[in-house]
């Protein structure tokens, strides 16, 4: 492949010395060179500033921003607003990646005609990638068949976007807002005529099972009801395919988030209050036309007997709650 595409990668740092060089190094030794890393310390009080200062001396491809403590979504726009790539990928800065991360994910954009390209991400608490699989197939859909395909993660994390996208978009910034990821996805996808999708698992989610940011997160299910709320009334003037499934969608998380509740001992959370928010929206979602038959079975079920279903849940272990143990974690990580 020809790098005439510079790809810009942007790391918020706030409190990871312990993961940062490994996490930079990944991306340094990267197979496809024509990229800029640029590293925005979020007014961290720990090594995190020199260690980025010290990687910009070794490597004159790494750029530094320094700024107050604003959390992720202020660094992530800080790293946008400097950022000079033709295309641009963001990193949490106790991750890593595979080195083809970029040029496998910037081929198939390329190959397609894609304005998005999105792979698998791996969890666990190794120190690279082997021994895991790189066999994976690729799919290409539109923006609005990406969407109802069910496939693409609502992180941000493990894409590759063309910078255009985020033309007039910023992330949200706010001092109890923790799903920033969740208000912008949707509308990046929306804006894409071609998403390229690989199952292979390029990214890889480190999980230090002694580290402080992975305890529990006692996070409120309102913060995500408002983000939903918002990608509904946002569709509803737009596409009643996506409006329809925006419902879905949010009856399918607080019924997860129910089931998180119910798992969590020190939970604080209403949860007669979220079973009074599932049942307006099961109701929208029981009717429409784009929710496949199973999931009203599934919705329907839960809604005539919710604990027995998060307790059948909790212990046969959802395939979605890998998902959602992910947002828990990292909530509030850059705060």
């Amino acid at each position: 492949m020809i790098e005439k595409n510079l790809v810009s990668v942007i790391i918020p740092i706030y409190q990871t010395e312990k993961y940062l060089w490994h996490c930079v190094e990944s991306v340094m030794s990267q197979s496809y060179k024509n990229i800029e890393i640029i590293l925005v310390d979020d007014g961290s009080t720990d090594r995190s500033p020199d260690i980025c200062d010290n990687l910009a001396r070794m490597d004159e491809r790494v750029k530094v921003i320094h700024q107050e403590n604003g959390g992720i979504s202020s660094a992530r726009n800080a790293g946008l607003q400097n950022a000079n790539g033709d295309y641009v990928t963001f990193l949490d800065s106790d991750d890593f990646v595979h080195r083809h991360f970029i040029k496998y994910l910037l081929y198939l954009c390329v190959k397609h005609g894609a304005q998005l390209a999105a792979c698998g991400l791996y969890s666990g608490s190794g120190g690279d990638f082997e021994g895991i699989s790189m066999k994976g197939s690729a799919s290409v859909y539109s923006g609005k068949e990406a969407l109802l395909s069910r496939r693409v993660k609502s992180g941000v994390v493990g894409k590759l976007y063309l910078r255009e996208l985020f033309e007039g978009l910023a992330f949200p910034v706010s001092d109890h807002f923790n799903y920033e990821d969740e208000a912008l996805i949707y509308k990046l996808l929306y804006r894409c005529e071609q998403v390229a999708i690989t199952n292979k698992p390029l990214y890889y989610y480190f999980q230090n099972p002694i580290s402080t940011t992975r305890k529990a997160n006692h996070y409120k299910p309102t913060d995500f009801y408002e983000v939903l709320q918002e990608r509904i009334q946002f569709f509803s003037d737009k596409d009643k395919e996506l409006y329809e499934y925006s419902y879905e969608y949010l009856c399918l998380n607080l019924m997860l988030f129910y089931f998180t509740c119910k798992r969590d001992e020190e939970n604080t959370n209403d949860l007669e209050e979220l079973l009074w928010q599932y049942e307006i929206v099961y109701f929208k979602v029981l009717y429409n036309e784009v929710t496949p038959l199973k999931y009203k079975l599934m919705f329907t079920a839960f809604y005539q007997f919710p604990e027995p279903c998060a307790l059948i849940a909790n212990k046969a272990g959802l395939p979605l709650k890998k998902r959602y143990e992910h947002f828990k974690s990292k909530e509030k990580r850059l705060r």
